[in-house]
C-alpha cells in the first residue's frame, strides 16, 4: 500500500480490513524488520506484491518515494499489456488534476467515501485476478544506444513529475475524454543548457520502452544553422542514418503521398526523438521538418528555447528538486560533516540546481578529500578558471545572445541578492524603460532563463551566477597587465 504521511490513518484502516479478508499487505511502517535497509525493504515488498494501492491525494502527487513506487507498478503493468492493471487508485480529492499519468486519470477511481470493508473487498477481488507478482514481470528489450546515452539513464535521478507529464503529453491523443486539448502525438521538452533535457527523454524512453514496441530512434540537429534548408538537410541525413537499420520509411513523408498513407508502414508504436533544435528557431520548424503525423509514431522535440508553448504541450526541465540535487551530488562526493552538508545545499541553491553545473562540481570534488570540500567549492568557483569553465561554459552562449537590458536585469538580481523580481521592484528600476523591461523579461522567458508567477518574475539563479562569472572574467581580461 502506498500512502503519503498525511494519509496513513486511512491506509492503516484499509490494511486491517484487507488482512481480515486473508490478503497479504505490505505497509512500510509495520512490514520492515529491525536493522533492515528501509529502501531495500520497501522495494522488495513492492516486488513481492501483485498490486499497488495508491491513496492518490494531492500530497501523494509530490512525494518522490510515493511516485517511485507508483512508477515501478505502472511499468510492470505496462509490460504486461495493461499499464493500470497493477494499480488501484483511491482519489480523495474533488478533481483529477493532480493524478498522473493520464492512464490513471482516465481509469475509474475508488472514492474514499466508500465503506472501508466494501473497499477492501473490491481491492482483494481485483488482486485475486492477478496471477503473478510485480517482481516476476520481466523487463522488455531496452533501446540499443551508445554507452554515452545509456550513461544518462544510469545517472538519472528523480524528475517523476516531468516523466509523467511527458508520458501523458505523448499519449493524450489516446484519451480524448480526459484531455480535449490533445494536439497529436507530439510533445516538446525545453530548458537551459545543462538542465537535463536529453537525459530526461533518454530516461523516459528507457523506462517506458514497453510503450514503444516498435522501438526508439534519436535524431540530433546539433550544430545545424537555424535556417530551413540546413535543418531539412540535416534531418534528412539523420533519417538516412536510421535507414541502415531499416526504419527510415516509418518517418519519411514524401511530397506526393499523404501523411496517412506514408505512415501505414508503422503498425507498432514507435518513438522518434528530435534533439538539439538550434537556438533561434521558432515553432515554424514543425512545418519545415516533415514529421510523421500518424499516431503510431510519437515524437519528442527538444530545445533550449521555449518556443513551442503556443502549439504543443511542453515539459519544462527546470531546477532539480532539493532532495534529488543532494542525491546527485552525493553520488560524486558525500559531505564531510554537517557544516559541509549545509554548504552543499547552499551551493545547489546558488547554481539554480542545474544538473550539468552540479555534475561539474561533483566531478571536481570527487577524490579530492582533504583538499577540497563543498565549503571551499564556492570560492574555488570564483578563483579556478577550469572549474568555472566546466560549470558555466554551456550557458555562456545563452548570455552572448542577450540584449543589454536582459544582462542589466541579471546584474540587478545579483547585486540585490534576490532572483525574484516583483512588479514594484521592476517599476522602480533606475535608467531602464518599463517597456524595455517587459520585452527583456519575455526574452528571458523565451530563453528558459526566467519564469513568471503572477506578476512576479523568477530569474534562474544559475544564469544570474553565470552572468556574474562572465563579467568577472571579462574584467580580468581587460585589466592592464604588469
Amino acid at each position: 500500500m502506498s500512502f503519503s504521511g498525511a494519509d496513513r490513518e486511512s491506509g492503516r484502516a484499509l490494511a486491517v480490513e484487507l488482512r481480515a479478508l486473508g490478503s497479504r499487505v505490505f505497509l512500510d511502517e509495520d512490514s520492515i524488520e529491525c536493522f533492515s535497509g528501509i529502501t531495500d525493504s520497501i522495494l522488495n515488498g513492492l516486488r513481492a506484491s501483485k498490486m499497488l494501492v495508491a491513496y492518490y491525494s494531492a500530497d501523494y502527487a509530490v512525494r518522490a518515494a510515493c511516485q517511485h513506487e507508483l512508477m515501478l507498478a505502472f511499468l510492470a503493468g505496462q509490460r504486461d499489456g495493461d499499464a493500470c492493471s497493477r494499480i488501484m487508485v483511491v482519489n480523495p480529492e474533488a478533481d483529477t488534476d493532480h493524478v498522473r499519468p493520464i492512464e490513471l486519470a482516465d481509469a475509474k477511481f475508488v472514492l474514499p467515501s466508500t465503506d472501508v470493508h466494501t473497499l477492501a473487498q473490491q481491492l482483494a477481488k481485483h488482486a485475486a485476478a492477478v496471477d503473478r507478482s510485480i517482481g516476476e514481470v520481466r523487463p522488455v528489450e531496452r533501446p540499443r544506444w551508445s554507452v554515452r546515452r545509456s550513461g544518462h539513464v544510469r545517472k538519472f535521478v528523480g524528475r517523476y513529475r516531468e516523466l509523467w507529464d511527458l508520458h501523458s503529453a505523448l499519449h493524450a491523443i489516446d484519451f480524448p475524454l480526459v484531455n480535449e486539448a490533445a494536439c497529436g502525438p507530439i510533445a516538446a521538452v525545453c530548458g537551459l543548457p545543462g538542465a537535463g533535457k536529453s537525459a530526461l527523454v533518454a530516461a523516459y524512453a528507457w523506462r517506458f520502452a514497453a510503450a514503444f514496441p516498435g522501438g526508439v530512434d534519436w535524431v540530433s540537429l546539433a550544430g545545424t544553422a537555424p535556417e530551413p534548408n540546413a535543418l531539412l538537410e540535416r534531418y534528412t541525413s539523420e533519417l538516412d542514418r536510421i535507414a541502415a537499420r531499416g526504419n527510415a520509411g516509418l518517418y519519411r513523408v514524401p511530397a506526393e503521398q499523404s501523411a496517412d498513407s506514408a505512415n501505414q508502414a508503422a503498425p507498432r508504436t514507435r518513438l522518434l526523438v528530435v534533439d538539439d533544435i538550434p537556438p533561434g528557431v521558432g515553432a515554424d520548424v514543425l512545418d519545415v521538418l516533415p514529421l510523421p503525423t500518424d499516431s503510431a509514431v510519437r515524437i519528442i522535440v527538444i530545445s533550449e528555447d521555449d518556443v513551442f508553448r503556443t502549439v504543443l504541450p511542453v515539459v519544462r526541465v527546470g531546477p532539480l528538486p532539493a532532495h534529488d540535487a543532494a542525491e546527485l551530488l552525493d553520488a560524486y562526493r558525500r559531505p564531510d560533516d554537517e557544516t559541509d552538508r549545509v554548504a552543499r545545499d547552499d551551493l545547489v541553491i546558488g547554481l539554480g540546481a542545474n544538473t550539468g553545473a552540479l555534475v561539474a562540481v561533483g566531478d571536481h570534488l570527487r577524490d579530492r578529500h582533504g583538499l577540497s570540500s563543498y565549503r571551499s567549492s564556492n570560492n574555488e568557483l570564483d578563483r579556478t578558471e577550469h572549474l568555472a569553465n566546466a560549470v558555466f561554459s554551456r550557458v555562456r552562449q545563452v548570455l552572448d545572445r542577450m540584449t543589454p537590458t536582459e544582462l542589466a536585469l541579471l546584474k540587478f538580481a545579483d547585486d540585490s541578492g534576490s532572483t525574484v523580481l516583483s512588479t514594484s521592484v521592476l517599476r522602480a528600476l533606475p535608467d531602464i524603460d518599463l517597456v524595455e523591461v517587459g520585452t527583456a523579461l519575455k526574452s528571458l522567458l523565451h530563453r528558459s532563463a526566467a519564469t513568471r508567477v503572477g506578476t512576479s518574475w523568477q530569474l534562474d539563479p544559475y544564469v544570474v551566477r553565470a552572468a556574474r562569472d562572465q563579467q568577472r572574467s571579462r574584467a580580468a581580461t581587460a585589466a592592464p597587465q604588469g
